[in-house]
C-alpha cells in the first residue's frame, strides 16, 4: 500500500472544481480543523456527543448493530446467508447512551448512526460548521465507536471530514474491481455493493485475487479536522479507530445529460440485457462497449462530419 497524495488546500469555493479534476484521491490535511464540533471533539470522547445534542430536535436516526461474529465489520456473514449487523430506530440521546455505555466494555459490539443528514438531525450544525468549497450541498453525519464497513464505491463526488476520533480510508481504482469479490448487487446493506471479503482477516485461499487488490490500494489516516476526497466509483474501507468517532461526509452529483437515465441506472440495464446473451455475443459488445462508450483509444466519430455525429458528439 502506499499512501494517498496529500494537498495544502483551505476551504476556498474553487476546492470544489479543483477536486472535480482529479482521478484519485486527496487528503487535504487540517480542513475543517476550524470547526466548533472539531474543537469540541478534542475535548473528551463524549464531548462531540453534547455537543450534537444541542442541535438535537427529536428526530430518529438508524443505529448499527454488528452481532458478536462479525468483529466489528458491516458485512456478510462468514456463509454470504445474511448480514452480520442488526438496525433499529432510536432518538440520538438513546443512541449516544449506547455508545457511552460501551466505553467501559472491552470487546464492544460496534455501533454507528450512519449516513443521517444533518440538516434534518442536527439543524443549526451547518451554522456553526460551515464549509464554503460546497455552498449548498447537504451533509451526513457518521457517529459511532470502532466500526468498519467494508470495500465499497459511491457513485457521487466525496468528500469526507473528520470530526471527532481517528478515521483509516483504505483505497482501490475502479480498475481493481475483478480482485475485490464485490457481493450482489441487489442485496447490500445499504444500498452500496460491498466486498465480501473480511477486512480484518482476509481468507487468501477462497479469495485469492484479494491480494492483488491490497498491493495497489492507497491508505489514508485521518485526524480531526482532516478530510479526505474520493472520486466517484473509488472502490473504499472505513475504519474508524476511536470509543466515539464523528464523521461527517459531502456526496455531490457528477454531472450528466438530465434527460438521460443515470449512468448507475445504464449500468444496471446493461448487465440485465447482455447477461442473457451467449459469451460470443458478450464479447462482441464488450468491443462495441470500449469503441463507443469508454473511447479510450480513439474519438469513434472523429471521422464523421460534425453535423452527422449525433450520439457521438462529445457533450464535454
Amino acid at each position: 500500500m502506499k499512501p494517498v497524495q496529500s494537498w495544502s488546500a483551505t476551504d476556498e469555493p474553487q476546492l470544489k472544481d479543483r477536486l472535480e479534476q482529479c482521478a484519485e484521491p486527496v487528503l487535504l490535511k487540517g480542513l475543517v480543523r476550524d470547526w466548533a464540533a472539531v474543537r469540541a471533539g478534542r475535548e473528551s470522547a463524549l464531548a462531540i456527543c453534547d455537543y450534537l445534542g444541542r442541535f438535537d430536535r427529536g428526530v430518529e436516526i438508524i443505529a448499527t448493530k454488528t452481532r458478536a461474529a462479525a468483529r466489528g465489520v458491516m458485512g456478510y456473514n462468514d456463509d454470504l446467508t445474511d448480514f452480520a449487523f442488526v438496525k433499529a430506530r432510536m432518538g440520538l440521546p438513546e443512541f449516544v447512551s449506547h455508545l457511552a455505555a460501551y466505553l467501559r466494555v472491552d470487546d464492544a459490539p460496534a455501533i454507528a448512526a450512519q449516513c443521517a443528514k444533518v440538516s434534518e438531525v442536527l439543524p443549526g450544525f451547518l451554522d456553526e460548521n460551515t464549509l464554503r468549497a460546497l455552498p449548498g450541498v447537504v451533509p451526513n453525519f457518521w457517529l459511532g465507536n470502532a466500526l468498519t464497513v467494508p470495500v465499497h464505491h459511491d457513485h457521487p463526488y466525496n468528500l469526507a471530514c473528520v470530526v471527532a476520533g481517528r478515521r483509516r480510508f483504505t483505497l482501490f481504482a475502479p480498475a481493481q474491481v475483478g480482485n475485490l469479490y464485490i457481493g450482489p448487487l441487489e442485496h447490500t446493506p445499504s444500498g452500496a455493493p460491498i466486498s465480501v471479503v473480511h477486512p480484518q482477516s482476509p481468507d487468501f485461499e477462497r479469495y485469492p485475487r484479494y491480494r492483488e487488490a491490497l498491493a495497489s490500494a492507497r491508505v489514508a489516516e485521518l485526524e480531526p479536522g482532516d478530510a479526505l476526497y474520493i472520486p466517484p466509483l473509488w472502490f473504499h474501507q472505513v475504519q474508524a479507530l476511536e470509543k466515539v468517532n464523528l464523521l461527517v461526509n459531502y456526496w455531490w452529483p457528477v454531472r450528466y445529460a438530465q434527460d438521460l437515465p443515470s449512468p448507475a441506472a445504464t449500468f444496471m440495464q446493461a448487465i440485465s440485457v447482455l447477461n442473457a446473451l451467449p459469451p460470443a455475443q458478450r464479447d462482441a459488445w464488450a468491443a462495441m462497449f470500449e469503441h463507443y462508450v469508454v473511447q479510450r483509444e480513439q474519438e469513434p466519430g472523429g471521422h464523421i462530419p460534425e453535423a452527422w455525429r449525433g450520439m457521438l458528439a462529445r457533450r464535454r
